[in-house]
């Protein structure tokens, strides 16, 4: 038992318990001739908080989902390849033309005269 740490059996540490609306919110604990403060953990307000933000954060991901609108009714696949969009128009290209478009300068269907 080298090194270790005993207190001592004569000299008493006595524990004041705080209280606040019936629960414990810390101690003082008597050292000598001072008092030292320390803070206890509620459990319960900590379960409860942990709870209800998980169940925030799963309600708001819920109705972002329920509320997000797909980009494009219904795709399907024709002979020979060509792609129908039912319900929908054609999604348009976000950003720059591909370099063969601007090469051979095509046209989207939908700006043909």
């Amino acid at each position: 038992m080298d090194g270790a740490v005993r207190p001592d059996a004569d000299i008493p540490t006595p524990v004041i318990p705080v209280t606040r609306n019936g629960r414990t919110i810390g101690v003082l604990i008597a050292d000598g001739a001072a008092y030292r403060w320390q803070p206890t953990r509620d459990v319960d307000r900590v379960v409860t908080v942990a709870t209800v933000t998980a169940g925030a954060a799963v309600a708001v991901g819920a109705v972002a989902a329920a509320l997000r609108s797909p980009r494009v009714g219904r795709i399907t696949m024709g002979p020979g390849g060509w792609v129908s969009f039912k319900g929908a128009a054609a999604p348009r290209l976000s950003g720059r033309r591909p370099w063969w478009a601007v090469l051979v300068r095509a046209r989207p269907l939908d700006q043909i005269r």
